[in-house]
């Protein structure tokens, strides 16, 4: 009987003995920790860049590797001090947030990838409030203009085209500049003001006097302040014909 006790004590610690080891085998390895895991930016301007310092620090036994770390968006830009991180040490990763071209709340997120087994990948959820900033916007009635078949006798010294142009943005649209060719002109007072809301006729003007035989393709440049539609484009075609 005592000789079985002895056994039994003594697989007790042989297991004991085991576990002990098998524990402290399992904790060397790196451990990625994160200072945030969320960020936000709060309300910010579209011109405004942005940034934040994460740390990243490693509570594991082993040296922590970043494989890689990306975001969801190229309006974020990552700058990583330090890949390779030993244990109990950090590093720091910047994350650059331009904002132009958002507006409202915005999400994005970024991803590391590591060497950490319990976590290969740890994301980072990043949140902006883009403000709106007030702009114009323009709309153009029509912007082809097709005159079809003029034959020789039909020529004129010109041809009037009529559009208009509104403003449905919250901005005075500024009409800077039209341009075109020679034989093309237009009605306009530059540099033109179109305030919120507001329409404006405009006329163009053709000479065909001096177009030849044949199929003719126009374009005129209109230059605006839009941020969307800096540059428009109205385009005239139509075909001439010597009978």
């Amino acid at each position: 009987m005592a000789f079985i006790r002895k056994q039994v004590f003594i697989f007790i610690i042989i297991s004991v003995f085991l576990f002990y080891l098998a524990g402290c085998g399992g904790t060397q390895k790196p451990k990625l920790v994160l200072s945030e895991e969320e960020w936000d930016y709060g309300e910010v301007h579209p011109e405004n860049i942005v940034s934040h310092q994460f740390i990243v620090k490693n509570e594991g036994k082993k040296k922590l590797i970043i494989e890689m770390v990306y975001s969801s968006c190229a309006c974020i830009s990552l700058e990583l001090t330090d890949k390779n991180i030993a244990p109990g040490e950090e590093t720091q990763l910047e994350a650059i947030f331009d904002p132009y071209g958002y507006e409202g709340t915005v999400s994005k997120e970024i991803t590391i990838k590591s060497n950490d087994p319990e976590s290969p990948e740890k994301n980072i959820i990043l949140s902006i409030n883009v403000l709106r900033v007030p702009h114009p916007t323009i709309e153009i009635s029509q912007q082809m203009f097709d005159l079809g078949v003029i034959s020789k006798e039909e020529k004129e010294e010109r041809v009037v085209l009529k559009f208009s142009i509104t403003n449905t943005g919250d901005a005075d649209l500024i009409i800077n500049e039209m341009v075109s060719e020679e034989i093309l002109s237009h009605s306009l007072l530059l540099p033109l003001v179109i305030i919120p809301g507001k329409e404006q006729q405009a006329e163009l003007y053709l000479n065909t006097s001096q177009l030849s035989q044949g199929i003719f393709r126009k374009t005129v440049r209109i230059m605006t302040n839009d941020p969307q539609n800096e540059i428009l484009f109205l385009r005239i075609t139509g075909t001439i014909e010597d009978k």
